[in-house]
């Protein structure tokens, strides 16, 4: 898949984030349990603007269905709570549910862990996923090492759920 990239977020994105955030097929892997409020979104959009500690990115790929292809969202990634001191982030990402499966997904981890690792000199990389979340697939063929479970550490959709804990050294790190 050619011409996925990662650029900051822009304002105008922010309806269609505010959008998949709040669909039950990305909120059912993500933390938040209940949905977005508007103001609360564009809280957030000034907030990571301004972190230090936070890289947030839109990703943007090619509209398939269009006769004259042009870049579209399709997804949204990050690394928050940077550590620079021991060099470390946690990863996010999530893909607009008619987007999945396409690859965004891939090509968008690993150009995040490009300027993870790259950029930011990070020397982990870390996440965590409900245990069933299919992208887990995706992160081991990245490389990620599954570190252990949180046993029950969410609660979601009426039941605990474990949080499987990955990460990826920059050492681990190949790339593609």
């Amino acid at each position: 898949m050619d011409g996925v990239i990662l650029r900051r977020i822009k304002r105008d994105d922010l309806s269609k984030m505010f959008d998949a955030r709040n669909n039950h097929a990305i909120m059912k892997w993500c933390r938040q349990q209940t949905k977005l409020h508007w103001d609360h979104h564009l809280d957030w959009f000034k907030w990571q603007k301004s972190d230090p500690n936070t890289e947030m990115f839109a990703i943007v790929g090619e509209d398939p269905d269009s006769s004259h292809p042009h870049p579209i969202i399709v997804g949204v990634c990050g690394l928050t709570d940077i550590d620079r001191i021991h060099r470390r982030g946690e990863f996010s990402l999530y893909i607009f549910p008619e987007h999945q499966s396409q690859g965004y997904g891939k090509i968008a981890l690993q150009e995040l862990f490009e300027i993870g690792f790259g950029s930011l000199n990070l020397n982990i990389i870390w996440g965590e996923s409900f245990e069933g979340n299919p992208a887990i697939k995706m992160f081991k063929e990245l490389g990620m090492a599954k570190e252990g479970v949180r046993r029950e550490f969410y609660y979601k959709d009426g039941k605990y759920v474990d949080a499987i804990l990955f990460s990826i050294k920059s050492r681990e790190h190949v790339v593609v």
